[in-house]
C-alpha cells in the first residue's frame, strides 16, 4: 500500500506544479500582449478618435433622414434640383444613387465655397465638387450632401503660383437641396 501512496502524491504534486506553470505563463504571456500589443506596420496609419478628420471630409458632410419617401423618388427631385440650378451633373448613378458634378464656374464657385483663408484674392481660380448620395433607410431614406472645393492660383505654364487650399462650404447648396427634398 504504501508504492501507490507514493505514486499518487507524486502525480498530485506534478499536477499542481503543472497548473501553477501554466497559470505562470498565461499571467506572462498576457502581460506581453499588453504590454506590447500588435505590431503596426510601416503602411498603416494610426487610427486615433482624438484625431482631426481627412481633409475634405470635415464639416461640409450633411446627412439627413427623409421619412416616407422612397431613394428614387429624392434621387429624382435632386436631379432635378440639380438642373433647375443649372448644374450639370457628371454622374448620376441610380444603381448607387450617387449624383455628382465637379466645374470651375466663378459665379457657383463663389456662392457654394468659402474660400477666405487663402489671402490672395486677385486672379483665384476655384473648383468645386457637389456630391449627392440617397440610399434606403427603411421607412425612409437617408441623403447625404457634401460642397467641397480647392482655390489656387496656376500659371499659363502649369505651375502653382499660389498653392491650393480647401475651400469650406457655405453651407447654402446643402440647405436648400434638403429644404425641397423635405417638401
Amino acid at each position: 500500500m504504501c508504492v501507490p501512496r507514493r505514486l499518487y502524491n507524486a502525480l498530485l504534486s506534478v499536477m499542481t506544479m503543472r497548473r501553477i506553470l501554466a497559470t505562470a505563463a498565461a499571467i506572462c504571456l498576457g502581460g506581453c500582449i499588453t504590454v506590447y500589443g500588435p505590431v503596426k506596420t510601416g503602411g498603416q496609419q494610426q487610427q486615433d478618435s482624438q484625431a482631426g478628420q481627412q481633409p475634405g471630409m470635415s464639416e461640409q458632410i450633411s446627412t439627413s433622414f427623409i421619412g416616407n419617401r422612397k431613394p428614387d423618388e429624392l434621387l429624382n427631385a435632386v436631379a432635378l434640383y440639380f438642373r433647375e440650378k443649372a448644374i450639370t451633373a457628371s454622374v448620376n448613378d441610380q444603381t448607387t444613387g450617387i449624383i455628382a458634378v465637379t466645374g470651375d464656374d466663378p459665379e457657383l464657385s463663389s456662392l457654394y465655397l468659402d474660400c477666405s483663408l487663402l489671402p490672395q484674392t486677385q486672379n483665384i481660380q476655384e473648383h468645386y465638387r457637389i456630391v449627392a448620395q440617397v440610399w434606403s433607410a427603411g421607412e425612409g431614406s437617408n441623403v447625404s450632401v457634401m460642397v467641397t472645393g480647392t482655390a489656387g492660383l496656376d500659371t499659363a505654364d502649369g505651375n502653382d503660383k499660389v498653392k491650393p487650399v480647401e475651400c469650406k462650404s457655405t453651407g447654402i447648396f446643402e440647405k436648400d437641396l434638403l429644404e425641397r427634398l423635405r417638401k
